[in-house]
């Protein structure tokens, strides 16, 4: 059981009423997720299918999420790589990101929250600190703030912007690139972060900061997410997405916290390729791949099959888009065409894997 949190608001008798924070994770359709309860009283509560997110979107929006974030990811691979290793230049260029985020746009989340959505609510207390200091803080100091939930900003950006878009790189487990959008409400003290396509997740998340008129001040940030493409679901098979969510946005809390309560040090995972918090990731994912190889073999497999899929797809585009270029008749049937054949590759590969699978687990256990 968790002690009582400190928020006590005045009475009537008192001249200061603060607003009630916009989100409260002890709410009664809310569940708590453990995490480090710390100085600064964090806590999470959730609502829908986490950690095994719901996948959002019909077929097609699935797969054109698929072809984004595989796209990203290659990109954002090579990014991690160069930005680890001295004396490489940096690749893609700073440049080369913003136009990639220029293309993208939104994608909210597609569905019922607490069936196809899951809510996620993340609280904590940051005494010393007013709601507007606080909040300044997040827009003056993002690469601080992202940085200690283990995502480096790119292309670097000294503060946030209304509008404004970035790639939050992190290490993984996998490496990866997470688009998202900013939205500031300097009036309501709120940060709202929207993603873009070839983002892992469909979601937004509104940060509010709210004066507890006794020096301090209360965060609230409230999410609503699901996985954007199956292939997310093969992942979380072997690294929890939204497990990683949970941990990036407590050390973010933890980070914000510490600036006015002496801790101004504080890095929480960092974006180090030598991070104890990163290591313990890949730790955590190789125990889980001993523990059951049969699981990672089939998550290989069914992931192949997405890979083969997205080849084959973008074949059949090719070849349609010439001939419409050509004038042939033809070109929207051959896209259907290859869109069968590589959803069937991709069918084949979901029952092959799990066959695989139950073979391995017969045979050993």
């Amino acid at each position: 059981m968790l002690p009582p949190l400190d928020r006590s608001y005045p009475t009537q008798l008192d001249t200061c009423k603060p607003p009630v924070p916009p989100a409260d994770p002890r709410a009664p359709d809310l569940r708590p997720v453990n995490a480090d309860y710390g100085p600064n009283q964090f806590e999470i509560g959730v609502n829908g299918p986490d950690p095994a997110l719901a996948v959002g979107g019909s077929h097609n929006q699935q797969e054109q999420q698929r072809d984004y974030m595989l796209a990203l990811a290659t990109r954002g691979f090579a990014s991690y790589l160069t930005g680890h290793t001295p004396g490489t230049p940096r690749y893609p260029s700073d440049g080369d990101v913003r136009n990639i985020l220029a293309d993208l746009n939104t994608n909210p989340p597609i569905g019922e929250v607490g069936v196809d959505v899951t809510r996620a609510v993340y609280q904590s207390n940051i005494p010393n600190a007013t709601a507007q200091e606080a909040y300044q803080h997040f827009v003056d100091n993002p690469e601080q703030v992202f940085g200690a939930g283990g995502m480096e900003i790119r292309p670097p950006a000294g503060r946030l912007e209304d509008g404004g878009r970035y790639m939050l790189e992190t290490g993984g487990p996998p490496p990866t690139w997470l688009p998202v959008e900013i939205r500031l409400d300097p009036d309501a003290n709120a940060i709202t972060i929207n993603t873009l396509d070839g983002h892992v997740l469909r979601g937004t998340q509104t940060f509010t900061f709210t004066d507890d008129c006794n020096g301090g001040a209360v965060l609230s940030q409230d999410a609503i997410f699901q996985g954007s493409t199956q292939m997310v679901g093969d992942i979380q098979q072997l690294a929890s997405v939204s497990g990683g969510q949970h941990n990036a946005w407590e050390n973010a809390h933890r980070e914000i916290y510490g600036q006015f309560n002496g801790d101004q040090d504080y890095t929480g995972i960092g974006t180090s390729a030598v991070s104890p918090d990163l290591i313990k990731g890949w730790g955590e994912m190789l125990k889980t791949i001993a523990a059951d190889p049969g699981n990672f073999v089939d998550v290989l497999v069914d992931s192949g099959g997405e890979l083969a899929n997205e080849t084959i797809d973008h074949w059949g585009g090719w070849a349609g888009d010439f001939l419409d270029w050509t004038g042939i008749p033809g070109g929207g049937v051959v896209r259907d065409v290859t869109d069968t054949i590589g959803d069937g590759v991709s069918t084949v590969a979901d029952v092959g894997g799990d066959l695989i699978e139950l073979g391995l687990k017969a045979k050993f256990w």
